[in-house]
């Protein structure tokens, strides 16, 4: 595991079935969190609670409605993903570089900052799938 690189020619071996099952992962892994963190809430009944619950719940709502904005930048960051894998430079630094570049052009059309947060965490978890999916991708020279 390198925090800069990556497998050289990285994207071939990944391939583009399991890059979009990867992103799918990415897009919808947000929501289902969402959705379960709103089911414990109201099964604990903490509507009542204060305000730092009140600021879980929306954190929640934002998290269960996430796909429906950030599909936008997975799509901007698809490209940039695929020619840095081939290149051998995805490792974690620059996947969450590129998800700050892609949540800040996000924000800046929705006229929103909280997207760069999001846009580095979604892409940590694109990332992290594709790791998980194809490790022979992701191995550095020499190791």
């Amino acid at each position: 595991m390198s925090l800069l690189g990556s497998a050289p020619d990285g994207f071939s071996t990944l391939g583009w079935r399991r890059f979009l099952m990867a992103a799918g992962v990415a897009w919808l892994a947000p929501a289902l969190l969402g959705a379960l963190m709103l089911a414990v809430q109201w099964l604990l009944g903490t509507q009542g609670y204060g305000d730092g619950w009140l600021m879980l719940w929306a954190l929640s709502v934002l998290m269960l409605l996430s796909p429906a904005l950030s599909w936008f930048g997975l799509v901007l960051a698809a490209p940039a993903v695929a020619v840095l894998m081939d290149r051998g430079w995805f490792g974690w630094v620059p996947a969450l570089a590129l998800g700050i570049a892609a949540g800040g052009v996000t924000g800046w059309l929705m006229g929103n900052p909280l997207a760069v947060t999001f846009g580095a965490a979604i892409m940590a978890v694109l990332r992290a799938a594709m790791a998980r999916l194809c490790p022979e991708a992701f191995r550095a020279e020499g190791a």
